[in-house]
């Protein structure tokens, strides 16, 4: 899916939103607790963190982090 986005622009790299916000969502609208694009960040953050495979990125989406 990400090739469909085009080059990844190196300046802007550390910002994947504008990249995610390009992605079209096909869920219907009714139901939509969050955006695709904070769900598509999450499962970035949690691919980074080494997060191989669905069942990992749900047990890591459902660890409640501790705040600094």
């Amino acid at each position: 899916m990400l090739l469909k986005l085009g080059p990844l622009d190196p300046g802007r790299i550390t910002d994947l939103r504008p990249y995610f916000d390009s992605v079209p969502d096909p869920r219907a609208r009714r139901g939509r607790w969050y955006s695709l694009t904070a769900i598509l960040l999450v499962c970035a953050c949690a691919v980074v963190s080494g997060a191989r495979s669905i069942d990992e990125l749900a047990e890591w989406v459902s660890v409640p982090r501790t705040r600094s």
